[in-house]
């Protein structure tokens, strides 16, 4: 069974990245200096930030919570972020994964791996997408953070290595291992849809 969780959003180009970029690190700046402006970080990146958080987290109130606290805390270290030629998402990224790691550690997630037999199979797409979402709840946190963030959010190998702070063979064999242990929990799923 191939693996396709999601497909990726198309990249800008590089002159509008670059463009981004700058007009990034000068809201960064200005945020540093007054609390107020960080407004405008939190509407850019919010949805996309929200969107790994709530993938990660079934509980969609959990999730919200994991959310806000990942903005709090970006607000909070705010003054502490320093530019290094990584996006400011990467940093929001890295706060929002261990932000998830530390409600997983709280709340217990890591189900087992039994079901009841009599659970009727996925049906509709939501159904799917939930039978994804727990399969990867089950997982590992460095497994659920590598492929999460390269598969459904559609970070490169060396953009998740700089988020997750390993280096790229390490996120290599994170996707790799971590698909190994996802594939039977998605058997069900496969036979369901005939994939």
């Amino acid at each position: 069974m191939e693996l396709s969780f999601a497909s990726r959003e198309p990249r800008p180009d590089a002159a509008s990245d670059t463009s981004s970029r700058e007009e990034e690190a000068r809201l960064v700046e200005l945020a540093q200096q007054d609390a107020r402006a960080f407004g405008a970080l939190y509407r850019r990146h919010h949805p996309t930030i929200a969107r790994y958080v709530h993938r990660r987290i079934a509980d969609p109130e959990a999730a919200r919570d994991v959310v806000s606290e990942t903005f709090l805390l970006a607000l909070k270290k705010l003054d502490a972020y320093r530019h290094r030629g990584l996006p400011f998402r990467s940093w929001l990224y890295r706060l929002a994964t261990t932000s998830i790691h530390r409600h997983l550690r709280r709340a217990r997630t890591f189900e087992p791996l039994d079901e009841p037999a009599e659970r009727a199979g996925p049906r509709h797409a939501n159904e799917r997408r939930e039978v994804i979402q727990t399969a990867l709840a089950r997982l590992a946190p460095r497994y659920q953070s590598a492929l999460s963030l390269h598969y459904l959010e559609g970070l490169s190998v060396e953009e998740v290595s700089r988020v997750l702070g390993c280096r790229p063979g390490t996120i290599k064999a994170r996707l790799s291992r971590g698909r190994e242990k996802l594939r039977p929990l998605l058997e069900p799923l496969a036979q369901e849809y005939g994939t």
